[in-house]
């Protein structure tokens, strides 16, 4: 074999060996989790229809089972509608806005930094348990119409646990259940996601 074609072929296998030592070491992983669930404010009876919000975040990762976790969330309470069917083609839809926690409020709206560990315990190659726990900066504000009954700030504990699914190519879906707890108020939420490790 003449030198001339043995340098190409080194190059490539060594490109090749760099690109399978960089998808081994991906570190890096961000995502989204639309969620929905339960709100508690003071033990109230009436908690009107639920939650629902969406969580934005990024992992650094140490090693195979420990990483790094900053999110952001969004929520605010989540109606019910009730629809009937009055012709073949005809719905009719109507809001049940009911009120919440025994304030006549009718609006949640809340936020939340989130900064957390992430534990994870392989199943198969693929697939994992796992479970984040730390804190959250939480703003939140219960209203009636643009009437604001309620509102605190402040940090809260911020836990998760779920099952994660990756694929090779970096994308990986996950079902969890997250918890927040905001002084007063707490939310307890299904969570449904997608992310991306590079």
């Amino acid at each position: 074999m003449k030198t001339r074609s043995i340098i190409p072929l080194t190059l490539l296998a060594l490109a090749s060996f760099t690109s399978q030592a960089e998808q081994n070491n991906e570190t890096h992983r961000i995502g989204v989790q639309l969620q929905g669930g339960d709100a508690e404010y003071k033990n109230s009876s009436q908690d009107g229809d639920g939650v629902g919000s969406l969580y934005l975040y990024y992992n650094y990762q140490f090693d195979s089972t420990w990483a790094l976790e900053i999110g952001i969330n969004g929520g605010s309470e989540a109606d019910d509608w009730d629809c009937k069917d009055i012709t073949n083609d005809k719905f009719v839809c109507n809001r049940n806005d009911n009120l919440l926690f025994e304030l006549d409020a009718n609006k949640l709206d809340y936020s939340n930094f989130v900064v957390a560990a992430k534990g994870q315990y392989q199943i198969t190659d693929n697939s994992h348990f796992y479970g984040k726990l730390g804190v959250q900066l939480y703003d939140y504000e219960i209203a009636q119409n643009s009437k604001i009954l309620k509102e605190d700030d402040g940090l809260g504990l911020f836990a998760e646990a779920g099952w994660q699914y990756d694929w090779d190519n970096g994308i990986a879906v996950n079902v969890g259940w997250q918890y927040m707890d905001m002084n007063d108020l707490d939310t307890s939420s299904l969570a449904f996601g997608v992310s991306y490790r590079f």
